[in-house]
């Protein structure tokens, strides 16, 4: 008697288009579904030759941070879930399905908004997790043990819905940098304005006394509720001196439409640094 040991190795992949095309593809990297018809699409394609498990499923979560500035999954809030959650008035249409080699599938991701359900904006994260599928046993085989290794991998990406209507916002409590070597790393500390995520981008600029930008660099950024932001800016190249930092956020987003996002007008905040 021949004994397979099959060994299951989830891996884990947020926010691409390209990640893992040796197996899976996700398009968009977001699902925003439409206020009015209740229903928003995903795209989802078996790269490889070999057919695909897959399955959609949902966990509330959001991006927070840490004392850092870092980015943290927070996947506990409790009281964000009761006010924000979409995971109970939301469906996966098809749940499961198998998924064909080289074949695209199109997700239904259905929201029915509760009777009296208050205007907001209302988010979770979709799991989509891929595994080849598995392959009948057609015959006995030869004695001896082997193991078997299948690798699972499991994509999350966000999911948002927008009922009625929403605002957004932000306010810039404090605003530091740091040089470390040939990097000024600046924090921002921020509120969130409205009753919405502000999601867009933080645009660092580093001017010169003649208003010359010497230095720039930008990087998305969301802020579901009041958090910590980071952004490193490279200044190798820039002379010693004292220049004006200027950090700017806005509702713009190369990766989303502008109609799935909630806007608001650009927040600007700037401070003197000294360069060494």
């Amino acid at each position: 008697m021949k004994v397979v040991i099959t060994v299951a190795i989830v891996l884990f992949c947020t926010l691409s288009y390209t990640a893992l095309q040796a197996q899976l593809a996700i398009s968009p990297p977001y699902v925003s579904v439409d206020g009015r018809s209740g229903v928003g699409n995903l795209y989802i394609t078996n790269n490889s030759d070999q057919a695909q498990e897959v399955e959609i499923s949902f966990a509330f979560g959001y991006p927070g941070s840490d004392a850092d500035g870092n980015l943290v999954m927070n996947y506990n809030d409790t009281v964000a879930y009761k006010q924000y959650a979409m995971d109970p008035i939301a469906r996966a249409f098809p749940r499961t399905f198998i998924l064909p080699g080289k074949q695209q599938r199109t997700i239904r991701i259905q929201v029915k908004p509760t009777p009296g359900m208050k205007d907001g904006f209302y988010f979770t994260r979709a799991k989509i997790l891929g595994k080849p599928q598995t392959a009948e046993v057609a015959k006995p085989v030869a004695e001896g043990i082997t193991t078997k290794i299948t690798y699972n991998f499991e994509q999350v990406i966000p999911a948002f819905y927008k009922w009625g209507k929403v605002t957004t916002g932000l306010k810039i409590v404090k605003l530091d940098a740091v040089q470390k070597d040939s990097v000024l790393s600046i924090k921002a500390s921020l509120n969130r304005l409205g009753d919405a995520p502000f999601i867009g981008s933080m645009i660092a600029k580093l001017l010169d006394a003649k208003g010359k930008v010497v230095a720039t660099t930008q990087s998305t950024v969301t802020a579901y509720f009041n958090v910590l932001r980071r952004i490193d800016l490279g200044i190798g190249k820039v002379t010693p001196g004292t220049y004006k930092l200027e950090l700017t956020f806005e509702t713009k987003r190369g990766d989303m439409a502008a109609g799935d996002l909630v806007q608001a007008q650009p927040v600007k905040e700037s401070v003197d640094v000294l360069i060494k």
